[in-house]
């Protein structure tokens, strides 16, 4: 499997970000999207709980929040030790109102669960957690309200469910059904294209927040372009590498609210948040890169 970092490397990955739409001075801000039901609207690039999170390296981790938050991102997956430590990150910028943090609490007996939520609230120097989820969708819904209540009191804004895989996608319906869930968090991408299949448009039509997960299918994605180049009609929106190749996929299908990129480095970063500018592919294009794509997996 080819890493990020050797792809881009070998594409050349430093004049790819040279020629990103941003400057040292004054990046322009990511688009946004609404929160469907809500006035409230989150960046269309979202920063998923990478390595440098999980490790707790300040540096690397206060650059990539730093250069998030100057472009006004706001949406930001954490969990664990990092769900207090990017917090304080966020502090420290002064940009804890500007943050969203997706928290993830697991089911438990409510007093733990609150008293969970009330400790990463006054880590993070929230009034309330902006989004808790869970991987778990028995225990959700056996403990579905102990989550509601703790919205309803005030300690969390919103919450949802993070179960990625297309075994899942069956009960995710069911909870949207059921009126269970504010946000959903699963993968989709030209490599795991299933999510399209049903659960997407019902999270549409029913109105429920969407964050797109494994972009880049944790690497593999990267393996099957290494090597050839971009073609030339991705020019036609806007697209300026391989990883926005992906990104602008995935933004332009309706449903989406955003897309959580994750990565330890910098440089990649940027080229993550260039796919949030210009145009996105329309249907018949987007039929276009995925033809592409599986021609591309198919040649390996």
């Amino acid at each position: 499997m080819t890493s990020r970092r050797d792809f881009m490397r070998l594409a050349g990955g430093a004049a790819i970000v040279a020629s990103l739409p941003v400057s040292a001075q004054q990046p322009p801000l990511l688009p946004q999207r609404e929160i469907p039901g809500t006035n409230e609207a989150l960046s269309i690039i979202g920063l998923g709980n990478s390595q440098a999170f999980r490790n707790g390296n300040a540096k690397v981790a206060g650059e990539l929040l730093q250069l998030y938050v100057e472009r006004g991102g706001r949406y930001v997956d954490v969990g664990g030790s990092s769900a207090g430590f990017v917090g304080q990150l966020g502090r420290e910028m002064g940009a804890t109102e500007q943050l969203f943090f997706a928290n993830y609490i697991d089911p438990a007996e409510a007093s733990a669960m609150r008293n969970e939520v009330t400790d990463l609230a006054a880590a993070q120097g929230k009034s309330a957690l902006d989004l808790v989820h869970t991987r778990d969708l028995e225990g959700f819904r056996l403990r579905h309200d102990a989550y509601r209540e703790m919205q309803e009191d005030g300690l969390v804004r919103f919450i949802g469910i993070a179960r990625t895989g297309k075994p899942n996608y069956g009960s995710i319906e069911q909870l949207i059904r059921d009126g269970l869930v504010d946000f959903i968090q699963v993968n989709y991408s030209m490599l795991e294209p299933e999510a399209a299949e049903s659960l997407l448009p019902l999270a549409m039509e029913e109105g429920i927040a969407v964050a797109i997960s494994r972009p880049f299918m944790n690497g593999n994605y990267f393996s099957v372009v290494e090597g050839h180049e971009l073609p030339g009609w991705a020019a036609e929106f806007d697209c300026e590498s391989w990883a926005q190749f992906s990104l602008k996929y995935i933004l332009a299908h309706p449903a989406v609210t955003c897309v959580l990129t994750e990565t330890a480095n910098p440089e990649h970063a940027i080229d993550n948040f260039g796919a949030g500018f210009g145009r996105l592919p329309d249907a018949q294009t987007r039929q276009r890169m995925q033809d592409h794509l599986r021609a591309l997996s198919a040649s390996r």
